[in-house]
């Protein structure tokens, strides 16, 4: 496992050899690792940062959920967040979004 990026709440790593072939990432939260592809991290961004919006499920009935809910291949995943989670694990994402495409670009521009 190579580290591409961390903050106070987890980290996030490229891995070699998986179970599932399209999941390249491990998130590690806590105690907690999750396989992931690029493209579900992606997803899991989108559901943080909409996760202020008001949840009509029976339960929340039009409120602001305190959990967030997403689903990989291997796992569904249910996190309960408050504010501050949600900051750090949006910062979490876009870190190692940011790094892993930094490396595309310059590797796509022959830059070393």
């Amino acid at each position: 496992m190579k580290l591409i990026y961390e903050n106070n709440f987890g980290a996030c790593y490229k891995v070699s050899s998986t179970i599932n072939a399209n999941s390249s990432l491990q998130m590690i939260l806590g105690i907690v690792g999750v396989f992931m592809s690029t493209k579900e991290l992606a997803n899991l961004l989108d559901i943080v940062r909409n996760a202020d919006q008001p949840c009509n499920c029976e339960q929340c009935n039009g409120k602001q959920c305190n959990k967030i809910w997403t689903t990989t291949p291997l796992i569904d995943i249910c996190l309960k967040v408050d504010n501050d989670i949600l900051e750090e694990l949006e910062d979490l994402i876009v870190g190692t979004q940011f790094i892993l495409n930094m490396d595309a670009t310059f590797k796509k521009n022959r830059i070393k």
